[in-house]
């Protein structure tokens, strides 16, 4: 790969390297070491509670929560009562903190709210 880079930066017209942003990805790397949150089952995946379009948000701002497989296809599917009620405290959970986080910096709560809106787009407090 190499010489064929070395080839683009040389030639009469050089290639732009790609302006792309590369998708975080939470990994495989630790898997053996997390837990479930809810059973304690080992070799926990990672959920990211904010998904969709948020799901890069919720990687950097560690908006995620270890659960075994069973426990994260059903808070997915968002199928069953439990699940439901999970989300809304998960996302409940995550804004309190973000919010609280701001305030201590020094922001209002309204400084902290409008910011989490235009980080989020939604309010689950």
């Amino acid at each position: 790969m190499g010489e064929l880079d070395n080839y683009y930066q040389n030639c009469a017209y050089p290639k732009p390297r790609s302006a792309k942003k590369k998708k975080k990805i939470n990994g495989w790397k630790n898997k053996s070491d997390r837990f479930c949150k809810y059973c304690g089952k080992p070799y926990a995946e990672r959920h990211e509670v904010f998904g969709g379009s948020n799901r890069q948000i919720s990687i950097d701002h560690e908006f995620q929560v270890d659960v075994c497989r069973k426990h994260h296809e059903e808070l997915h599917w968002n199928c069953t009562e439990w699940a439901q009620c999970e989300n809304v405290k998960l996302r409940q959970f995550y804004q309190q903190q973000y919010e609280n986080e701001l305030i201590e910096q020094g922001l209002t709560k309204e400084q902290a709210r409008r910011d989490w809106m235009l980080l989020i787009g939604r309010n689950y407090l």
